[in-house]
């Protein structure tokens, strides 16, 4: 067979991190790269697809609708441009000028974040109400104007100091007539958030299809009110207007449909023990060497729901140096240079990769330690 990578001199990793868009994300399981196979040899109406995998989505993910789009930023571009031009497509072709239309998107201060940028990129304008310690809500209902399009809310634990409930933003946006997206590109497991936040008002949310779900990296999904998905399919690519640089391939279409079906149907608690096993099998390896002083930590970079294996670098170790040698190996790693931290995610690992990673941190153990073992 045919090595494609080899031929053209990239390099293969294991991904030991994250589920991070630099590294590829995640794998595509054998059912979703068939469905994108089948797709691809053939022709459809995209609209038509569009449609009929947003029913299939919404229906197996216990909401009123659903939206495939390009990635994560791409659907929030669609989600604050559809907001800004409400049900004209005069407005929506016009933007981003934004002349006479609502156009500010709201951020909680404590949320403020790089992808904010893909509500500017429909032609928004980020109107930061609180402060980095606390969002009150009168602060919301004071930064809520005739202006204001939108509120943009961010569940990720990181966020959470200084952020107001869901609940809450939902209820005083609402009640100006305002509606609320959510980005949770990054907040699975559990399966659960698939609805969990339209249930609690969002008219909304927007998930990544090429992280945890393990769908085609360049895939989105917007699931929401059927009111809110209708304009999505109304305006979004394959359409013409700002959007459209953000369309979705058949292939990515049909491929995150397969993918969440795999997904909805995987046992997250065996999944959850088996993810947990490869964790306490790094954690064992690294408690032999005194460069590490290992833990596990039961939580994802962003609050998900799965195990992660941690260890503080002793013997003078850098977390860089530690980064550097795992690269070597072409092995993946999260580091912490702050805190002189490594930490490794099962998420993207099988058992044989678990295997080769121990094995590099066991080499690198010996190699720092001069071989002693505790």
């Amino acid at each position: 067979m045919r090595d494609y990578l080899q031929e053209y001199g990239i390099e293969r990793y294991i991904n030991a991190h994250d589920t991070i868009t630099l590294y590829g994300a995640s794998r595509m399981a054998e059912s979703t790269l068939e469905a994108v196979r089948q797709v691809s040899g053939c022709f459809v109406d995209i609209v038509q697809m569009q449609r009929a995998l947003g029913e299939r989505i919404a229906a197996m993910t216990h909401n009123e609708a659903a939206y495939i789009a390009n990635c994560a930023a791409g659907a929030l571009q669609l989600c604050a441009a559809v907001c800004m031009a409400g049900d004209s497509e005069a407005a929506y072709r016009r933007l981003p000028d934004t002349t006479g239309l609502c156009s500010e998107i709201i951020v909680l201060h404590a949320q403020h974040n790089c992808y904010d940028k893909a509500v500017e990129a429909a032609g928004a304008r980020v109107r930061i109400v609180g402060d980095a310690d606390e969002t009150l809500p009168f602060m919301l209902e004071d930064g809520i104007t005739e202006a204001t399009a939108a509120v943009l809310y961010c569940p990720a634990s990181i966020y959470r100091r200084g952020s107001l409930p869901l609940k809450e933003v939902v209820r005083i946006a609402h009640a100006r007539g305002i509606p609320v997206i959510v980005d949770a590109a990054a907040q699975l497991p559990p399966r659960e958030n698939l609805w969990a936040f339209t249930q609690a008002g969002a008219d909304m949310t927007v998930f990544s299809g090429g992280k945890t779900l393990c769908g085609p990296q360049t895939s989105g999904l917007i699931v929401g009110t059927r009111a809110m998905i209708d304009r999505c399919i109304r305006f979004g690519a394959p359409m013409h207007g700002i959007c459209r640089s953000a369309k979705a391939s058949r292939e990515s279409m049909i491929g995150l449909c397969a993918a969440i079906e795999s997904y909805m149907a995987q046992d997250a608690q065996q999944e959850k023990v088996r993810l947990g096993a490869m964790v306490d099998r790094l954690v064992e390896v690294m408690c032999r060497y005194p460069i590490y002083s290992p833990y596990r930590v039961e939580q994802g970079s962003v609050g998900q729901d799965y195990p992660r294996a941690f260890a503080h670098l002793e013997c003078g170790v850098t977390a860089k140096e530690m980064a550097a040698y795992m690269r070597s190996r072409r092995i993946f790693i999260g580091t912490d240079e702050r805190e002189n931290t490594l930490y490794i995610s099962p998420l993207n690992l099988t058992e044989q990769e678990c295997g080769e990673v121990c094995a590099a941190l066991a080499d690198a153990g010996a190699r720092w330690a001069g071989g002693a073992v505790l």
